[in-house]
């Protein structure tokens, strides 16, 4: 049996899918796409179910990513059962969705989540909502656990006799002409793509092209004037307003408002942090104390794992070897010192590097799903439209500024929700200059050494620097490069909640498992290659000037010179091209320890190189998204150009006049 979880975002879905699959899940990403995909399993009264979690999305038109996955997986795949999680305290609202869903499935079990906060708001007859719609409907409350078990039961035994919404008379004989012509071509719910062809959806218009069916697609258009004829306004605000009406109407029938008008809590805690003037400020605020939180709470977890694997210096001159050092011994006595070398030195030694500062990576995320988790974000959000709007960039342009942060491929690829191509290309632009969590990882990383007091101040203060870059360098592209005006958005505040251990435990590892698995791949292969290029030609002293690499750190030396980049940060730059968390492996490998890095930078140096690792060029990776998602090799190469010249401008700045004034010498 194979069961669909939709909704919109901030419903629970996810608490849902938790508490319905446990541990039998897997995370990965959708053919051909980098939108998170996940999956998992249950074994229900001696039936083995298949639970998919849809993209969280408003609606199932075609203009985003998450929208068309979305549909298309319940077009294609078919599933037995879409269970609709609403947000109970946003009835009215959820019920959007709802009309969408039962234009492509009459089998819906309709989950109403959080249903305990949504009776201090107003009295649900859920037994009417039943009557009404002829299709399971269960109270849940996803965090305790609440009616999982109900939705199992009612998507293996409900009754489905759905009442589906119809549209006014003079729309719906027009659909059931269309729907006619539709089925001549057996085409799979047929009535569905009649709607959507009256809508002039891109997507299945392109679809039904591709069968043969012009006929149709020229009825449809014929039938589309004639509806915009009739109502004098333009299709798709028509069946936007005709699909609110019915949850408007059913809203009406099913819920009886408590206390219109009272301040709630969430009121009262968003007249402060969402406030037009207070809002950002206490923000910049919080997030310092998240970061010093982390920092201190990491340091003696981190100081342990460095201790098993490079030992410790003992006053008086001894030294307790770590793993690396006992290891290396150990396999040099049976193997040649150029392989024992590699194994420890290179590929041990990296992943210890990446271990040592893995418990702040966890808690960061710890972090953020506190704040994500809470409603917290989704003010944040709100706090930057408002910045955002004063440079040309819409609601929706907002948010994939906010995915960079988690990684820049995804984030670009979600400008595809933006309608408007000006906006579209002025956030792919700005995109690559939002710290991603890889460079984030960096920064920690070079932050736990060179600024162990001020941890936290330094990693806040890059942060902040690219949120006032993103905010000028968009201030001066949406008035030369990209003119135009923002279009409206509306964005959705969630109630404040408070956030589940497991909820925060599970959110904390899907995002921590990612970068472990890339420290099992990508970096710890890194490590060793960069090993060879210290290590050969074979004969020289390991990682000196007759090395490769020694020799590429000349060529570069004078490159670095008026920004205090040393040869080695210039190193970590080359290689940090192809992924950037491979700067620490090649820290790592060039240098050991963390003596030896002290020795080799200044504090100013390395705040110096921090900046310019903000700015530089993005990955290889985020560079083919750019041109998947503009087809314009010109394009890529001005996201390229700009982050260069950014890095060496606020590199040089930071350098120069930190080494006037005397400071981090």
């Amino acid at each position: 049996m194979l069961i669909a979880l939709a909704g919109n975002p901030n419903t629970g879905k996810s608490t849902i899918f938790n508490a319905l699959t446990g541990a039998h899940q897997h995370i990965g990403n959708w053919p051909g796409v980098t939108v998170e995909k996940k999956e998992g399993h249950v074994e229900f009264e001696g039936e083995s179910i298949k639970i998919v979690d849809l993209p969280g999305t408003y609606s199932l038109t075609s203009y985003s990513l998450e929208e068309l996955i979305a549909r298309n997986f319940i077009i294609e795949e078919m599933p037995d059962v879409v269970i609709d999680v609403v947000d109970a305290t946003n009835l009215e609202r959820n019920l959007y969705l709802f009309t969408e869903l039962l234009e492509l499935t009459g089998k819906i079990v309709i989950a109403l989540n959080m249903f305990d906060e949504a009776r201090r708001k107003y009295k649900i007859n859920v037994k009417r909502m039943r009557e009404i719609l002829g299709l399971p409907v269960i109270p849940t409350v996803a965090i305790k656990g609440h009616g999982i078990k109900e939705l199992l039961q009612e998507s293996l035994h409900g009754n489905f006799a759905p009442k589906g919404m119809e549209y006014p008379d003079d729309v719906e004989r027009r659909i059931q002409k269309l729907l006619k012509v539709l089925e001549k071509y057996k085409v799979k719910n047929p009535r569905w793509h009649a709607i959507k062809l009256i809508e002039n959806d891109g997507e299945v218009i392109k679809k039904i092209q591709s069968i043969g069916a012009r006929d149709a697609i020229h009825l449809a258009e014929h039938l589309r004037h004639e509806i915009e004829d009739i109502y004098g306004d333009d299709i798709e605000t028509l069946f936007a307003s005709f699909r609110y009406s019915f949850a408007h109407g059913l809203f009406h029938e099913v819920a009886e408002p408590i206390n219109v008008g009272g301040v709630t809590l969430t009121d009262m805690i968003d007249h402060v942090v969402a406030h037009k003037i207070f809002g950002i400020p206490i923000f910049l605020v919080i997030m310092y104390l998240a970061f010093n939180f982390v920092f201190e709470v990491a340091a003696p977890f981190q100081d342990a794992i460095d201790l098993i694997f490079n030992g410790k210096d003992i006053a008086g001159g001894g030294h307790i070897n770590g793993l690396i050092d006992i290891s290396y011994n150990w396999m040099a006595s049976f193997m040649p010192n150029w392989l024992a070398s590699f194994i420890n030195h290179g590929m041990l030694r990296g992943l210890g590097a990446v271990l040592t500062f893995t418990p702040i990576i966890m808690l960061l995320f710890l972090i953020l799903s506190v704040l994500e988790d809470s409603g917290y974000l989704a003010r944040v959000a709100f706090l930057m439209d408002r910045l955002m709007r004063k440079i040309g960039l819409e609601g929706r342009g907002i948010i994939s500024i906010m995915l960079g942060f988690g990684c820049n491929v995804p984030a670009i690829m979600s400008t595809r929700a933006l309608r408007n191509e000006r906006e579209r290309k002025l956030s792919i632009a700005l995109n690559p200059l939002i710290p991603c969590g890889a460079r984030i990882q960096v920064f920690a990383f070079i932050t736990s050494i060179f600024f162990v007091s001020h941890k936290a101040v330094v990693l806040w203060s890059l942060l902040l620097l690219s949120m006032v870059v993103v905010a000028l360098v968009g201030f001066v592209y949406s008035r030369t490069i990209f003119k135009g005006r923002a279009e409206p958005f509306v964005m959705e505040l969630p109630p404040y909640r408070l956030p589940t251990i497991k909820g925060l435990g599970v959110h904390m590892w899907e995002k921590s498992e990612g970068f472990l698995r890339k420290a099992g791949t990508i970096i710890i292969g890194a490590a060793g290659i960069i090993w060879l290029f210290a290590a050969l030609p074979w004969g020289v002293e390991y990682g000196s000037q007759a090395s490769y690499i020694g020799q590429i750190a000349n060529f570069l030396a004078p490159l670095g010179h008026a920004f205090g980049l040393t040869p080695e940060a210039l190193i970590s730059l080359f290689f940090g091209f192809f992924a950037k968390e491979v700067v620490i492996d090649t820290f790592t490998v060039l240098f050991g320890t963390k003596s030896a890095m002290l020795a080799s930078m200044t504090a100013l140096q390395a705040y110096s190189f921090l900046v310019f690792l903000l700015f530089y060029t993005p990955c290889v990776a985020t560079l083919a998204t750019v041109y998947q998602e503009t087809r314009s090799w010109k394009f890529v190469l001005f996201v390229v150009l700009e982050g260069f010249l950014l890095a060496i401008f606020f590199s040089f700045l930071v350098y120069q006049v930190g080494t006037l004034l005397g400071v981090g010498g």
